[in-house]
């Protein structure tokens, strides 16, 4: 089951956090070898459109980082976003949602040109 933790994200800056993916006994997985991890962003969770969240699996501690650029954050429109981070195990159909929550887009106000 997906752990759930709600987010905050400026406008026009950088976003990044991090999410450790643990087994069943509470230790760090694994996942250097073998899996690739995806995340999306999306309005509502039946909206067809949405921003992929750059997901990368760094070093063998489990760690997943999701990011996005102030360039793409700038195009989001403020409010409530829904996202997920799942890990899908290469070479086989085996799909875990990892983390999941809300998103608050806080509106950027100083327009710089």
């Amino acid at each position: 089951m997906a752990v759930s933790i709600n987010r905050d994200m400026d406008q026009g800056s950088d976003f990044t956090f991090s999410y450790v993916v643990r087994g069943s006994d509470g230790l760090p997985r694994d996942i250097s070898s073998g899996y690739t991890a995806y995340s999306q962003m999306r309005r509502f969770y039946s909206s067809t459109t949405g921003f992929d969240l750059t997901a990368s699996i760094t070093g063998t501690t489990g760690n997943v980082t999701v990011s996005l650029s102030a360039a793409q954050t700038k195009n989001i429109k403020s409010g409530v976003w829904f996202y997920d981070v799942e890990l899908h195990s290469n070479g086989s159909s085996n799909i875990q949602r990892m983390v999941q929550g809300m998103i608050t887009v806080y509106p950027e106000v100083t327009k710089i040109p």
